[in-house]
């Protein structure tokens, strides 16, 4: 008996220090808003930071203007690309950090690493588990909140949306971000004041974010600015926004509420660091994998090369494109799942789902509530799935 209550609280040890792991993830975009790109110093950003397995690098920058390799201490110093590896070409490249050490990576695109600075290396730490005991809780720190805000949700950065309309009723928080979506080369976004905003008048000492997949993190408390400074965009497309900041406010120590329904909203990038590509076993990558109500797909692929359908059982397994459906296409796709029951995709490009298995089929389950006594299960999900909202197309 003594021997099993041992083994029994070695495993629980072990499956706390799992999941301890994955909620303590953290995403890092590469320059902040500056992303992936010419004549900024990448150590300088780096520097101060932790970076520990199970984190993820995402380098953002214009698809076909840049690119990354990952590389060894001498094709860093050198700046040379290496023969064997493929680079990563999407223009939203998630790297996950799996290993400890350093690791280096490169733009391998004319001098771009040379001349321009796009190098970066990190130490990566070995994740250390803080043990399950009970110790005293810190008191009360500034954590933000870090929401993600899609701007003008499913539409996107587009021509004739009311994004007033869009904005009223949400909560925007110091340390949320606001994503602006868009085709490349077809709007952009300039942060302005209220004149300008008013005006619709294009900052001259202000550059825009050109990405299409602009992400802006709101550092400071108060109105903030937005409009697009393409053509007459701003002024009669209605592609203008404003909202208030509100200083965040640490959790005062309440009693608890009793427990309800908590949406989990795990996010699952499709293929993992594949992404949504040829010749990949999607079956087996959904294999085991958990799928409810309020989780999110992520379909990340070069904008152009792929695209995704959702279709029902027969045009699945046919490969067949359905008449009235259009397709997702940005290169970085959400999908949040709404309903139970089974959600089939598809890529609609060429022969791809037929001979190059692009093609998904996943079962998603009801949303069910947490317990209503204490686990320090359901405090880790609260806590982990707490910390994002993010706003996608549904399925």
């Amino acid at each position: 008996m003594v021997t099993n209550n041992k083994l029994a609280i070695v495993i629980f040890i072990g499956l706390i220090a799992t999941l301890a792991a994955f909620v303590s993830a953290t995403d890092f975009i590469v320059g902040d808003e500056y992303g992936w790109t010419l004549n900024f110093d990448y150590q300088a950003w780096a520097q101060g930071k932790k970076f520990v397995v199970g984190d993820k690098l995402v380098f953002k920058y214009p698809v076909g203007k840049h690119n990354v390799f990952k590389v060894d201490g001498n094709g860093f110093k050198g700046c040379v690309v290496p023969v064997a590896n493929e680079s990563l070409a999407s223009g939203y490249d998630v790297v996950t950090l799996t290993t400890p050490g350093k690791k280096w990576y490169i733009c391998g695109v004319g001098k771009h690493c040379e001349t321009g600075g796009m190098k970066l290396v990190i130490d990566v730490l070995a994740w250390s588990p803080v043990l399950p005991f009970p110790v005293p809780a810190p008191a009360p720190g500034p954590v933000p909140s870090g929401k993600v805000f899609v701007v003008g949700d499913d539409y996107g950065w587009t021509l004739n949306f009311d994004y007033q309309a869009w904005a009223k009723g949400k909560e925007f928080v110091v340390g949320d971000k606001l994503v602006f979506k868009y085709p490349v080369g077809k709007h952009n976004v300039f942060k302005v004041d209220g004149n300008g905003f008013k005006g619709c008048v294009v900052p001259a000492s202000n550059e825009s974010l050109t990405s299409g997949y602009d992400v802006i993190t709101l550092t400071t408390p108060g109105k903030k600015w937005y409009i697009c400074g393409v053509g007459t965009h701003c002024e009669t497309g209605g592609m203008k926004l404003v909202i208030d900041v509100l200083s965040w406010s640490p959790v005062q120590p309440v009693p608890a509420p009793a427990p309800g329904p908590v949406p989990l909203g795990n996010m699952f990038i499709v293929g993992d660091d594949y992404g949504w590509t040829l010749d990949f076993d999607y079956q087996a990558w959904a294999k085991g994998k958990e799928f409810v109500v309020g989780d999110k797909l992520v379909f990340i692929y070069p904008k152009g090369a792929h695209n995704v359908y959702k279709v029902n059982g027969t045009d699945f397994q046919q490969c067949t494109i359905p008449v009235s459906g259009e397709p997702l296409s940005s290169g970085y796709d959400w999908v949040t799942l709404t309903t139970p029951g089974r959600k089939w995709y598809i890529c609609g490009v060429g022969k791809h789902c037929q001979k190059g298995g692009m093609k998904l089929v996943i079962d998603v389950l009801p949303r069910s509530t947490y317990p209503p006594s204490p686990s320090p299960w359901g405090s880790y999900k609260a806590r982990r799935m707490g910390n994002t909202r993010v706003l996608g197309r549904v399925a």
